[in-house]
């Protein structure tokens, strides 16, 4: 579980480019750059100066910056385009990056990855360690954040008790998932129960996170678009989290979890892919071989669905205002990606744009 795409690819960049994301997105970043640096002000107020990196780099409102936060900076524009309040957005900015603090640390633990967020200090504090310490940090600081909020009374004391059990109910669902796979998974299941039971609550819920305090502290009048929003940030979650996927497949496969190209070549109707995701699956290993060769029908399947879930998501954001058309998902779908898995996104988008061409030929 994660909220932390690179977003570097080159098709990232022309993204970036030719939809003018930088201009689009100026004002939601510079609020989530302001919320940073209030944050990470706190910090000194939660713990010893001892533990402090002085000489960490301030929050940046730039190319970078925007590719390290995008989806944070887009729920934020989803919210200002609404309607909301400049105090409530600046407050889900900052209750958003607590989350993404948390999120992160909990993904290190589960993943044995040392992922920070906080210019903390560790000079020899391993590897889980400095996540358990970020996460603690990070849990003060939300609970610093609301208090503030409850003072400036832009929220309630009510309100912000019941964010802190919504968040802790909704990451224990999450958590749980990810839980009942440390010792692997008994069953690979079909695509679409997949989906419904994995992604939906690995993606989607976990991008639905943005939307407790909006849906706790918005009028009554923005409530119907504000779920239709909602509904279409989980539909895009689940198109990040099947890219996700994809270019995780070797370590899934090694750790025995969930994954979406996993099901579409075990349940697939080539027997050639049947047959050889069973024998990886025997040894835990692809042995080497490359996944677009192995399973060419079940990468382009996978990755024409992660498509089509982020055309619905572009789709339902549209009918709630929201700037992005759907006809550049497709595009978005191929940027969403860590440096590592580009080179396979883009040979499969590639796979599936010649396929294209060959059937309408």
């Amino acid at each position: 579980m994660t909220l932390d795409p690179v977003f570097r690819s080159p098709r990232a960049v022309r993204l970036i480019e030719d939809l003018g994301l930088m201009e689009r997105l100026s004002v939601p970043g510079s609020i989530h750059a302001e919320a940073t640096e209030a944050v990470h002000g706190m910090l000194p107020d939660i713990i010893g100066e001892a533990w402090l990196d002085t000489d960490a780099s301030p929050a940046r409102d730039d190319v970078e910056f925007l590719q390290r936060n995008f989806f944070l900076i887009l729920f934020l524009s989803i919210f200002e385009g609404l309607g909301c309040r400049r105090d409530r957005v600046d407050l889900y900015a900052r209750l958003d990056l607590c989350i993404k603090g948390i999120i992160t640390a909990g993904d290190n633990l589960f993943d044995d990855q040392n992922k920070q967020l906080l210019p903390l200090r560790f000079d020899d504090g391993g590897t889980r360690f400095p996540s358990i310490l970020q996460m603690l940090c990070f849990t003060r600081l939300s609970e610093r954040v609301l208090s503030d909020a409850v003072a400036a009374s832009t929220l309630s004391e009510a309100q912000a008790a019941q964010f802190q059990r919504s968040f802790l109910t909704r990451l224990a669902e999450i958590g749980a998932l990810e839980g009942s796979e440390e010792d692997g998974v008994a069953e690979i299941l079909p695509v679409e129960p997949m989906i419904n039971k994995v992604h939906r609550v690995r993606g989607g819920a976990l991008f639905s996170l943005a939307f407790i305090a909006p849906d706790l502290l918005e009028d009554e009048s923005l409530k119907p678009v504000l779920a239709v929003a909602g509904e279409a940030v989980i539909k895009l979650g689940v198109a990040f989290q099947i890219v996700d996927d994809i270019t995780d497949f070797e370590f899934d496969l090694t750790r025995g979890s969930h994954n979406i190209l996993t099901a579409y070549a075990y349940h697939s109707d080539v027997p050639e892919e049947r047959t050889r995701i069973r024998q990886m699956l025997k040894a835990e290993t692809t042995g080497g071989a490359t996944l677009e060769e192995v399973f060419p029908h079940a990468t382009q399947r996978a990755l024409l669905r992660a498509r089509e879930e982020a055309r619905a998501a572009f789709q339902g954001l549209v009918g709630a205002g929201f700037w992005m058309a759907p006809d550049q998902a497709d595009l978005f779908v191929d940027a969403i990606v860590g440096i590592e898995g580009v080179d396979r996104i883009e040979q499969i988008s590639d796979n599936v744009a010649e396929s294209s061409r060959q059937a309408t030929a």
